[in-house]
């Protein structure tokens, strides 16, 4: 019996360890990667995933309106689709990154598969909005082995994120409470504008909190693209 526990212990210890390595925002036992800014900087970054999508133009509008530049990670999938909302985000001044072409887990991923993925949208991202992309985000945010060597291949950096708005599945409530707990000076702030490719849903919820968190943060932080964050490592916390 005793045995038994103990094998149950090392079992979920190792868990504990691999998704530690592949999935904790503020890991960089794979590689290095952008988690947060200086704390001291009074900035703040908002992402968005999955676009371009239907909530994309919406998105942009309270942007523009706002006078605030973003970083968009976009899907080489959905940029073929919706080719005219990459080239709007290209067009009015945001930054523009990589999150793989069918938007995939990687865990378990040949490089091959990975460089496929990253390097494909990288032709497509290029081609429809004239950006090459610096930035890239791994879907779900799960990292493995032999990502970092096509990123540094493709002189990109992997960017996770400090305030994770869970908007993909929050109501619009939670989704404000949770991102107006967790900013602070310093913090990436993960949104989604799109659905991954060929899936279902809808960025409502995202559209309605987004509005709500801007007015709130407004005259409090400076919004700045991912690129204007200095690299910080997983000593900054990460939720």
């Amino acid at each position: 019996m005793i045995w038994l526990i103990w094998f149950v212990a090392i079992l979920a210890a190792f868990g504990v360890l691999v998704w530690y390595v592949v999935a904790a925002p503020g890991s960089q036992v794979l590689g290095a990667t952008l988690v947060c800014g200086p704390p001291d900087s009074g900035k703040i970054a908002l992402t968005f995933d999955d676009g371009p999508g239907e909530a994309t133009p919406l998105v942009l509008d309270m942007l523009q309106e706002a006078g605030i530049r973003a970083t968009f990670f976009l899907c080489g999938e959905n940029v073929e689709r919706y080719p005219e909302y990459a080239r709007r985000i290209a067009q009015e001044g945001h930054e523009i990154g990589n999150h793989t072409y069918s938007h995939p887990r990687l865990l378990g991923r040949t490089p091959g598969k990975i460089a496929w993925e990253i390097e494909r949208a990288q032709r497509i991202i290029a081609h429809h909005t004239g950006r090459q992309p610096a930035l890239f985000r791994p879907p779900y945010g799960l990292r493995w082995f032999g990502l970092f060597p096509i990123l540094a291949r493709n002189r990109m950096t992997a960017v996770m994120w400090s305030v994770n708005s869970f908007d993909w599945k929050l109501p619009v409530e939670k989704i404000v409470r949770r991102v107006l707990r967790g900013v602070r000076p310093g913090t990436i702030v993960l949104f989604h504008d799109g659905v991954p490719p060929r899936q279902s849903g809808d960025r409502k919820a995202t559209v309605a909190a987004l509005g709500e968190i801007l007015r709130k943060l407004g005259g409090r932080y400076r919004f700045v693209k991912v690129s204007e964050m200095r690299s910080a490592t997983a000593s900054e916390s990460a939720e």
